[in-house]
């Protein structure tokens, strides 16, 4: 009897044991799965977009064709990191500094010229053996390639610290140093994709491109945005993209280089500094006119500043050809500013009567007109006005935004203030038009004040 207890009791044990072993496997493997779900739920991203998610949709219509920023920016720090640990700009004096720029830029309106001549030889069908009646064009490009980057970083470095000296001397240095410190570099720039509501000129996304896209693979882009999301959308270059170094374009136009490394520093700075109109720049159509019309505003003093101080030569010649540009515009009869003011004006309202397609059917027609006239746009539209609108620091108004009044309170608040540098510290704390307007309305005098409401009843 006893035996038999013993027997029963030890092949309970056993299968209790047993039991115990397959529960630990099964725990075991619960943990692996959830273990294995967990990675998963963290390296993977949705498949399908949730429904009405335009951004997320955007983003996977243009999969491949984004411009790779962080591969940019990894180049660009590394560049700029190897020559600041030598600076052998420091020993030239001003004069050679700015000799040594402006042969700089000279050669690259020879490479410029000379990529020209070679295109034309390819594209001659009279032109048997093109590699041939190119090959000594294409010998001197790729020296003159050499030659140029060689000297890029110098060149650069040498335009951030004349640009520097300015921004200096309006206060934004810290023991000696700008804040934050100027960087920029000159390279091939993506094109912009910028949409805007139909029913509304307003930009409600935009999206850098990868370079090299053909003017095909532009126009299939906007139509897909087109047609998925209800939109008008432009595919445009840019002039600048306000990264960290803040990117250019290669190019010979040294008096436009030395506005648009400022302008493009402002962007910067803005960010740098928390400022309202810095951070809701993406998310604010307001933030962004006051952003960018306070960038183009200190662009065209520095400039002119820099180009003073460093190339008088050079910045004597560029006012008599900008003077000359100006007389043979007039002399033509067709004033472009006047006509885009006229467009955008009258798109408004009929956007704002709800006639979307009439709007649309007037935009195409003054295109054409624009055309006869020499202005070759290839696209206007909602977007493009959107874009281009919010560089809003003409006197009078920016042609392409129409009545907005955003752009004219900021050239005011920068009459009204003492210098450049204070200015642009203002608009740094300015949260949005509302506030720009109550601080205007706050410096005028009571006399100036009274007329003001006596207009308004």
């Amino acid at each position: 009897m006893l035996a038999a207890c013993e027997r029963v009791v030890k092949d309970l044990w056993i299968l209790s044991c047993a039991n115990w072993r397959a529960i630990c496997a099964q725990l075991r493997r619960a943990i692996r799965l959830a273990l294995a779900a967990g990675l998963l739920l963290t390296l993977l991203r949705f498949e399908v977009p949730p429904y009405g998610d335009r951004e997320a949709h955007l983003d996977r219509m243009l999969a491949g064709k984004h411009f790779d920023l962080a591969g940019w920016w990894i180049g660009a720090m590394a560049a700029k990191l190897g020559y600041e640990l030598i600076l052998p700009h420091d020993s030239m004096s001003d004069v050679d500094q700015a000799a040594f720029v402006q042969d700089y830029m000279r050669d690259v309106a020879v490479f410029k010229r000379l990529v020209g001549q070679i295109e034309a030889i390819y594209s001659d069908p009279n032109v048997g053996d093109a590699a041939a009646a190119s090959a000594g064009l294409r010998a001197q490009r790729d020296a003159l390639r050499t030659s140029l980057n060689i000297r890029q970083d110098i060149a650069e470095a040498i335009l951030q610290d004349q640009v520097q000296s300015v921004l200096r001397e309006e206060g934004f240095a810290v023991a000696g140093q700008v804040m934050p410190p100027l960087r920029f570099r000159f390279t091939e720039l993506p094109d912009l994709l910028v949409v805007s509501r139909r029913d509304k000129i307003e930009r409600i996304a935009s999206r850098e491109l990868a370079t090299g896209l053909t003017l095909e693979e532009k126009a299939r882009i906007e139509e897909a945005v087109d047609r998925r999301f209800d939109v008008s959308s432009l595919v445009t270059p840019i002039g600048g993209l306000g990264a960290y170094p803040t990117m250019l374009p290669e190019t010979s136009a040294l008096r436009w280089v030395l506005g648009v490394i400022a302008h493009e520093w402002v962007h910067n700075h803005l960010i740098f500094t928390l400022s309202p109109v810095g951070l809701n720049f993406l998310s604010s159509a307001e933030a962004r006119t006051i952003n960018e019309t306070a960038a183009v505003i200190v662009e065209r003093e520095i400039r002119e500043r820099v180009a003073q101080r460093y190339y008088p030569q050079l910045y004597a010649a560029l006012v008599s050809d900008v003077q000359s540009s100006a007389a043979s515009g007039n002399a033509q009869g067709f004033d472009f500013r006047a006509e885009m003011r006229k467009t955008r004006e009258r798109v408004d309202e009929l956007l704002a009567q709800g006639r979307i397609e009439e709007a649309e059917a007037y935009m195409e027609q003054r295109r054409v007109l624009f055309i006869q006239n020499g202005y070759l746009i290839r696209k206007l539209n909602q977007a493009y006005f959107a874009f281009h609108g919010a560089y809003n620091a003409d006197p009078g108004g920016s042609p392409a935004a129409g009545k907005d009044p955003i752009g004219p309170a900021v050239q005011e608040l920068r009459q009204r203030s003492p210098s450049l540098g204070a200015f642009l510290r203002e608009i740094a704390t300015i949260r949005d038009f509302a506030d720009l307007q109550r601080r205007l309305q706050s410096r005028q005098s009571p006399r100036l004040r009274t007329r003001d409401a006596q207009r308004k009843t």
